[in-house]
């Protein structure tokens, strides 16, 4: 150490510069290396928020003394305290998401006048709905925005309330046709007065999705949304039976189909004469007759000792018979309703690819049409699966053509991103390259020269000097210490051994004269 120490000391006052410099340099590179290595991971705790649940969000982290950064519209935090924040958060009601709620009369502001409170109360009602909408999966974004006029006892017409909804859907997200209807009436039953059809939904490109009607047949949209669903069922049947047979991507099937939505109600009433039952039977019967003999009436008949006189016989005779029965008929009263969506008419188009044979000196394959007698199976097939009814008229057709087929190096290889990964060995490997590299070609060569012996010279007594300057070297010569011719010959030696440190020191002679 302290021949370090006395070469230093020996050294040029520029070379100690340099080297004082690069010792500084690497004591900070170690530093920042460090705390590099301990620097804390960010991760995104919100994003996309509005600006005043920013601001909410924000001033909360400076409360809770979090350290936070705000990058591209998204809020920072350390990645240790993410979900504990989020959960801090949650509790506080942050963030709001779609305004403000109810919560805006927390805070009773007895000033307020009566146009204030109405505003607020739109204001808090908005919020609230957008929160609900925005619960929904599909919805990333949402505002709604209430048309509610002032009532009036004079104006009975024309007064009635509207309400407009704007949604911004994730990516690759749609809404199903009831999730807008459902949509529709809760705004609509959130509001007095409102009407399901004073509702309109928007989303963020500008499409209308609310629609009452669609012109195709008059159907509505829910008949229309039934009438496809019920087509890709099909098609889905045609895929599921064909593709294991002929392969994976090589059908195409499309189905259109005719339904009746019209609903019937039939009320029959029928008599059957050949059932009958009695249901009540009368029946009356009177025969009435009489006859008798007597004598001739008076006094003379009756006195005792005198022969009656018999008078001539007479007979009397009466018959009535009646009988009533009735009879019950069997009737059958029958109510029906026809249910909506009965298929009329189902007709299926089936594309299938055929097969191809490899060639020999060839790269491309060589297309073959599948049989006759294969296209009839498929077809069987086919209208098993759906269902197939000749009577309404159902179409099946099966055609067997080739496929366009791209080349595998015209599609190339699906794009994969890697920046992820170079980040983050980048986070570890770039500052141990710098250090390496700063070791190798800056701290070592100086040290190199630092620690490598100076041209020693030895004196009559056989000690070794290091003349650093022309004016040692010249009190060297008065003094007759000049080292013997053998001593010569070791620095003629070391100087063809080490010719950069020999000329850096003849160098400085020369600067210093």
């Amino acid at each position: 150490m302290e021949r370090i120490i006395e070469t230093i000391k020996g050294m040029p006052f520029k070379n100690r510069i340099i080297l004082i410099g690069a010792v500084t340099l690497a004591i900070a590179g170690v530093i920042l290396f460090v705390a590099w290595m301990q620097k804390a991971d960010y991760q995104v705790l919100f994003t996309n928020l509005a600006e005043g649940d920013a601001g909410g969000i924000v001033q909360k982290l400076k409360e809770l003394k979090v350290p936070y950064r705000l990058e591209s519209g998204s809020i920072m935090v350390p990645a240790d305290q993410v979900y504990d924040l989020r959960l801090q958060l949650a509790a506080q009601g942050l963030p709001h998401g779609g305004g403000i709620g109810f919560e805006l009369f927390d805070k009773t502001d007895f000033g307020a006048t009566d146009f204030v409170q109405k505003l607020n109360y739109r204001r808090a009602l908005q919020g609230e709905l957008s929160r609900t909408i925005m619960s929904l999966s599909e919805v990333e974004q949402c505002r709604v925005h209430l048309a509610i006029p002032e009532k009036s006892l004079f104006v009975q017409e024309g007064n009635n309330p509207s309400a407009s909804v704007m949604v911004k859907l994730r990516a690759g997200r749609t809404l199903a046709r009831g999730q807008i209807q459902g949509i529709v009436h809760l705004v609509s039953s959130s509001i007095e007065g409102l009407n399901p059809r004073d509702v309109t939904v928007v989303d963020n490109r500008g499409d209308m999705l609310t629609r009452q009607s669609d012109d195709l047949a008059g159907l509505s949209s829910s008949q229309l949304e039934y009438q496809r669903n019920y087509e890709k069922d099909l098609e889905s049947r045609v895929l599921g039976i064909l593709e294991p047979v002929v392969g994976k991507n090589k059908v195409r099937a499309r189905v259109a189909a005719a339904l009746d939505f019209s609903k019937v109600e039939k009320t029959e009433e029928k008599f059957d004469p050949d059932s009958q039952v009695i249901r009540s039977e009368q029946k009356s019967v009177e025969k009435s007759t009489s006859g008798a003999q007597g004598g001739v009436p008076g006094v003379a008949s009756n006195l005792p000792g005198k022969a009656t006189q018999q008078s001539s016989s007479t007979s009397t005779g009466s018959q009535k018979q009646q009988e009533t029965t009735n009879y019950e008929i069997s009737r059958i009263t029958s109510h029906t309703v026809n249910a909506s969506g009965d298929i009329k008419k189902v007709s299926v188009a089936v594309i299938v690819d055929g097969t191809y044979q490899a060639q020999e000196g060839a790269t491309e394959k060589k297309y073959s049409p599948r049989p006759e007698e294969d296209l009839r199976q498929y077809e069987d097939l086919v209208k098993r699966a759906i269902g197939f009814t000749a009577d309404r008229g159902d179409e099946v057709r099966i055609v067997n053509m080739p496929f366009e087929s791209v080349p595998q190096e015209a599609l190339g290889d699906a794009p994969r991103s890697y920046m992820p990964v170079i980040m983050a060995a980048a986070k570890y490997a770039v500052p141990v390259i710098a250090l390496a590299l700063f070791f190798l070609f800056v701290v070592k060569p100086l040290m190199k020269t630092v620690t490598a012996a100076q041209p020693a010279l030895r004196t009559a007594a056989g000690e070794l000097v290091f003349p650093q300057t022309v004016a040692e070297l010249e009190k060297q010569v008065d003094s007759k210490a000049l080292p013997p011719p053998d001593s010569k010959q070791e620095v003629i030696e070391w100087s063809k051994n080490n010719p950069e440190q020999a000329a850096g020191l003849v160098k400085a002679w020369i600067e210093e004269r």
